[in-house]
C-alpha cells in the first residue's frame, strides 16, 4: 500500500490564529479560491509524494537521525504573498518578508538525508504557510490585504505527516514527530 507523505513544522495557536486573519481578509475580498482549513496549516519541508508502506520505518529513522543536528528557528509570519506572483496567483501564502537562509539549511539537512533513501526535491525552500489555492475560474492579480499583524513560529521539531484526500478536502495525520535536540546532549564517556 502506498501512503501520501510529507514532512513538516507545525504551527502554534498563535500562528495558527494568525494565518486564518490573514485568509479571512482575502476571503473578504472576493478572492475565488480553495482555502485551507486551518487545522491543516504547516510548513513544508519535504514533499515525500506515494510512497509503499514498508519504507516507512527508513524515513523515520533517517528522521530521528538529522533532527537532533537541527538549531531551532524562528520564522516571521509578516506578509501575504503568491506563487508564482501576484499578478497571476495560483497559490496565496503568509510568511517572511525576506529568505530566511536558517529554514534553507534546514531543508537541505532534512532532504539530504531523504535523497539518501532514494527521494528527490526540487531546490525550493520558502518557508511559507498555504493559505488558499485559486480557482480555475480565478482571473487576475492576488488583491491587496491588510499586513498581518507579525506573529514568530519558533520551529523545533518536524512531524511526518501522511494526506487522505477527501470530499471534504485534504485531511492529514501525524505518523510520528521529532522534537530538535540541538545542541545534541553530551553522551558520557566511558
Amino acid at each position: 500500500m502506498r501512503r501520501r507523505l510529507f514532512v513538516a513544522a507545525d504551527l502554534d495557536d498563535a500562528a495558527r490564529a494568525v494565518c486564518a486573519r490573514a485568509a479571512e481578509r482575502l476571503r473578504a475580498k472576493g478572492w475565488n479560491a480553495r482555502f485551507v482549513a486551518p487545522e491543516n496549516y504547516h510548513l513544508t519541508v519535504a514533499f515525500l509524494g506515494g510512497v509503499d508502506e514498508e519504507r516507512i520505518p527508513q524515513i523515520v529513522a533517517a528522521l530521528h537521525d538529522v533532527t537532533p543536528t537541527i538549531p531551532p528557528l524562528d520564522v516571521a509570519l509578516e506578509r501575504v504573498g503568491a506563487f508564482p506572483n501576484e499578478r497571476r496567483p495560483r497559490v496565496s501564502w503568509i510568511g517572511p518578508r525576506a529568505p530566511l537562509p536558517a529554514f534553507g539549511t534546514l531543508c537541505g539537512v532534512v532532504r539530504s538525508a531523504l535523497v539518501a533513501l532514494g527521494f528527490s526535491f526540487d531546490g525550493k525552500a520558502d518557508p511559507h504557510v498555504t493559505l488558499a489555492r485559486a480557482d480555475k475560474t480565478t482571473h487576475g492579480p492576488l488583491p491587496a490585504v491588510e499586513s498581518p499583524s507579525s506573529a514568530t513560529l519558533r520551529v523545533d521539531r518536524l512531524t511526518l505527516y501522511q494526506s487522505f484526500t477527501e470530499r471534504a478536502g485534504a485531511r492529514y495525520e501525524a505518523i510520528e514527530r521529532f522534537p530538535f535536540t540541538f545542541p545534541p546532549a553530551a553522551r558520557p564517556s566511558s
